[in-house]
């Protein structure tokens, strides 16, 4: 398993990668957040969480961890079967652009990705009615953000986090 590990992760980005393509690689590290999930319902609920960012795939990609509520908290909650989710994230040198994939336990997600306003946005492939925003990217923090769209093709935030580096 260490091969594994030691070929899957990369310490730097690869020169496939543009400079001003590597949107992702401010969040390679080890992240705490504050989830927030069910919006505006009965349901709204905020829990600790962690998020992993590495560059992965000899540095063309970058892959995630998203662990809420964290390894911490599950113990602390008896919650073992929370969210234990990844996305990876591959930058495609011929078209320029981003291949993302989400999964966790039932469930995927193809993405792509675009920026605009210092805001990095993915939208979801099939049906387009999915969205997550990093916003506020900083040094030792940024804004994630989840909208659906309803029946009348208005945005609505489903989720929130607020993460802090370690």
């Amino acid at each position: 398993m260490n091969d594994f590990c030691k070929a899957l992760v990369s310490e730097t980005r690869n020169e496939m990668l543009p400079q001003e393509m590597d949107w992702f690689g401010s969040l390679v590290g080890e992240w705490d957040i504050i989830w927030t999930e069910n919006m505006n319902t009965p349901d709204e609920k905020t829990l600790k969480g962690e998020w992993i960012f590495s560059r992965v795939l000899n540095g063309l990609g970058v892959q995630d961890l998203f662990i809420v509520p964290s390894r911490e908290e599950r113990i602390r909650l008896n919650m073992p079967n929370a969210e234990y989710g990844t996305t990876i994230r591959m930058y495609n040198p011929a078209a320029n652009n981003w291949e993302i994939y989400y999964t966790c336990i039932g469930e995927y997600t193809r993405l792509t990705a675009y920026k605009s306003e210092g805001k990095i946005i993915l939208t979801e492939k099939e049906q387009e009615k999915m969205k997550w925003v990093f916003s506020d990217i900083e040094e030792n923090s940024f804004c994630w953000h989840n909208y659906m769209m309803d029946e009348s093709g208005e945005w609505n935030m489903v989720c929130r986090c607020q993460a802090t580096r370690r």
